[in-house]
Parts: C-alpha cells; structure tokens; sequence
C-alpha cells in the first residue's frame, strides 16, 4: 500500500489542466500522486491525463486526498470549497516554486499560486485564492476569501479586496484603494477609488457600475 498523499484537481477545464501539467514542479513525487479530477461532466482533455472521480459535489472525501481548487467562476468557487471542506475534505497548498512569496506574508488555506506570481512584503491573502501567471499583490496589501487574480493583475502596496473579487488580466488596483465583495473589474482597468460590493469596473480611470445595470 502506498503511503502516498492523493491530490485532486477540482476542475476539469483549461484551468485544471494547467495545474495538472505543473504537479510535478511543486509536489515531490515520493510524498504526492495524481489521483485524478473531480468534475460534473466528462472532459475529454482531461480524461486523457488522469481519471474524472466524480462530481464534486457527491464526492466523499478520503483522509489521504489533497484536493487542489482549479475552477475560475467566483460563486462556484466559494460554493464548492465550502461544501467539500464541510465534508472533511483538506485542501493542498500548491504554491509553484518560480513564484515568489515573501517570507512575512500570510497564506491562507488551499493557495493556488502560479510561476512568476509575487506575494510581497508582509501581504495577506485569504483562503482558496488564486494568483495566475505574474500576478502581483503589493507590500502590506490584502486578499480576501476566494479571489482569482488573473495574469498581470496588480495590487499596489496597501490596496485591499475583499472575499470573491475578481481581477481580469492587467487590471490594477492602485495604492491604498479598496475593492468590495464580489466585484469585478475588468481586463486593462485601473482602480483609482474604493470600489462598492457586486459592482464591475472597466476602463482607466476606472468607472464603476453595479453588475445588475450591465446590458
């Protein structure tokens, strides 16, 4: 029997299969094996590197699973990692090792941290956020709960999130300014004032919409 850890990827989309490609890199292989994917339909790219579990949702989690988040939908981020974990189940930290993560930040549970991603001089993060490709979170700024950071997002020093932010790609946030729940704001936008819950963001200086009024 093998004293192996089994990792899960929950997600069976392009996202999962970018983590799938990167196990090797952070995960040692005499500590860890792929285990496969849990996910509500077949897919088959993914199938074709390890075997689809099940939904996550009737999942029973098993002591010897690390299960890694790999979905980009910010509610079903925050549902599913919710239910799983009320279901015993333990998240893996997978943190890759061309990111650079400073020694005095925090880390919460279940990171998803990507190459060239930077958490910097005493930055926070919360738990099951993910930070893509070059991903920045500056000096003393703060992450919430489940937040995606997509490549080249950028948080300036002691800017702040709050839980199920979204940041699309070359978006920022500039220093001191604060983004409420579940926002978004959108690719080459600039945050330039605090920005209120469930609103969207777009353009620089960035103007702010509630997400209900987009049409």
């Amino acid at each position: 029997m093998s004293n192996k850890l089994d990792l899960i990827i929950v997600g069976a989309g392009g996202f999962g299969r970018e983590v799938h490609v990167m196990l090797d890199d952070v995960y040692p292989d005499e500590q860890y094996q792929f285990k496969g994917f849990l996910a509500d339909e077949s897919n088959e790219l993914a199938a074709s590197l390890g075997p689809i579990l099940g939904s996550p949702e009737t999942y029973e989690p098993q002591p010897n699973d690390r299960l890694i988040l790999a979905i980009g939908y910010m509610e079903v981020r925050e549902r599913l990692s919710k239910h799983l974990e009320s279901r015993g189940a333990v998240f893996a930290d997978f943190i890759h090792p061309r990111a650079f993560v400073a020694k005095n930040a925090k880390i919460g549970r279940g990171p998803v941290i990507f190459p060239f991603a930077v958490v910097s001089n005493a930055a926070e993060i919360g738990n099951h956020v993910h930070l893509n490709y070059y991903a920045s979170v500056g000096h003393d700024a703060q992450v919430g709960n489940w937040c995606l950071m997509a490549p080249y997002a950028t948080m300036n020093g002691f800017s702040s999130i709050d839980d199920g932010v979204y940041l699309s790609t070359h978006s920022t946030v500039v220093v001191n300014k604060h983004v409420k729940k579940y926002a978004k704001v959108s690719a080459n936008s600039t945050v330039q004032h605090n920005v209120p819950e469930n609103s969207f963001v777009f353009g620089v200086p960035g103007r702010v919409m509630r997400k209900g009024s987009i049409g």
